[in-house]
């Protein structure tokens, strides 16, 4: 989706870990994302984790909301650089199938894991580490036309929770934050007063994960132009810029105390605090990431650009192995070695085998879903040649 800009798949990339880790943090160690509402098991780190910026490790929702700001800029960019309608046209119509295909091959591979009894592990790992506050959410009877229906319809265009995959919640916003910025460049990409719409777009979504896609689009109209409006290298006003939306993007997904670092912006502006903050703090960092040559190297070097070039695979598959092998693990570990060498262990390992399935799922799942998309549109754009009457 990216094309040549390799910084963006590196951030990509690393947002993708960054959601892993807060799964790891949720099924094993989960007061180190919801605070005081679950028991301690690294002490004081626990509350660390939660009411600092350190919380910016495992910051998942944070991460999500990169992947929505990069989603509305890599998708419009190369419209804003040609003005060209039918590149808009042909990413809006594969733009289900491209998503759909590793969609549904994780739902199947959840629904095999779950028929096989082995999400059990997730729910007694729950009961160790959140003790007493843990509640049983994630229950299901694995059903194979529900799995097909969450991955073909629910997924896509109802939300909620996917109990086959609960990443996949994600899936609604991003399938309608695409159409809306296709929509919008189709609508008001070529008008002079277009920045009039972005801005009644922006205020209307200012409360939703939308706000996100529209920020993105803005990015792309104004990153393609040749003037150098809100454009800038100076490394001071691009520091500060990136610490406070690093600050932004570590907002507490725990409850705030009266003490908190976060107090002042608990101020009753937003109706979801957590989504704007983070969403705003997303589009900082993806503001300092186009102007800084330093910043776009480091997301260039490979390390990032491999994550980015797996992440999307790493996103659907990671909870999958967390909610079983990881937690069976841990389990297994728990009684032989105390709690904070089964948590490390159990994370290590489950690395080992996350990141080699998540490449061999890119590679035959993913870029198959890539594939499939291109070929249903060049066959569906292909003209109609009519027949030659005989003579």
């Amino acid at each position: 989706m990216t094309g040549k800009i390799s910084y963006l798949d590196g951030l990509r990339g690393v947002a993708a870990i960054n959601v892993m880790i807060m799964h790891f943090f949720v099924a094993l160690a989960p007061a180190m994302v919801y605070g005081s509402q679950y028991p301690s098991h690294f002490g004081s780190l626990d509350l660390i984790f939660s009411t600092t910026p350190l919380g910016l490790i495992g910051e998942g929702n944070f991460s999500v909301c990169i992947f929505f700001v990069l989603s509305g800029y890599v998708l419009t960019q190369k419209y804003f650089k040609t003005k060209d309608n039918s590149i808009i046209i042909s990413s809006a119509v594969r733009r289900y199938l491209r998503l759909f295909i590793p969609v549904f091959a994780s739902v199947i591979l959840s629904y095999l894991l779950a028929s096989a009894g082995l999400y059990r592990y997730y729910i007694e790992t729950m009961m160790v580490s959140a003790g007493s506050n843990y509640r049983h959410y994630w229950t299901f009877t694995p059903d194979i036309l529900e799995a097909i229906k969450q991955a073909v319809w629910t997924s896509f265009f109802l939300g909620g929770t996917i109990h086959y995959n609960p990443v996949l919640w994600t899936m609604t916003i991003e399938f309608y934050g695409s159409m809306l910025v296709f929509t919008m460049a189709l609508l008001f990409g070529s008008l002079r007063n277009r920045w009039t719409f972005y801005l009644a777009a922006v205020l209307i979504s200012i409360n939703f994960y939308y706000l996100a896609f529209v920020i993105g689009m803005l990015f792309a109209d104004l990153f393609s132009s040749k003037t150098r409006v809100f454009k800038t290298d100076n490394k001071i006003i691009l520091f500060v810029i990136l610490i406070s939306g690093l600050f932004l993007g570590s907002y507490p997904v725990s409850p705030l105390t009266g003490d908190s670092l976060y107090g002042f912006l608990n101020n009753g502006f937003f109706e979801a605090p957590k989504v704007t903050y983070h969403v705003i703090g997303a589009g900082m960092v993806m503001y300092v990431l186009l102007n800084s040559r330093d910043l776009q190297r480091v997301f260039s070097s490979p390390v990032p650009v491999f994550l980015g070039k797996i992440s999307y695979s790493l996103y659907l598959v990671h909870f999958l192995v967390i909610s079983s092998f990881t937690c069976a693990l841990f389990l297994y570990l728990c009684p032989v070695l105390s709690y904070e060498p089964a948590f490390l262990v159990s994370i290590v390992l489950s690395l080992l085998l996350i990141m080699p399935l998540s490449y061999l799922f890119y590679k035959y799942v993913d870029m198959a879903g890539i594939k499939l998309s291109k070929t249903f549109y060049s066959r569906l754009s292909r003209p109609v040649i009519p027949a030659v009457p005989e003579t």
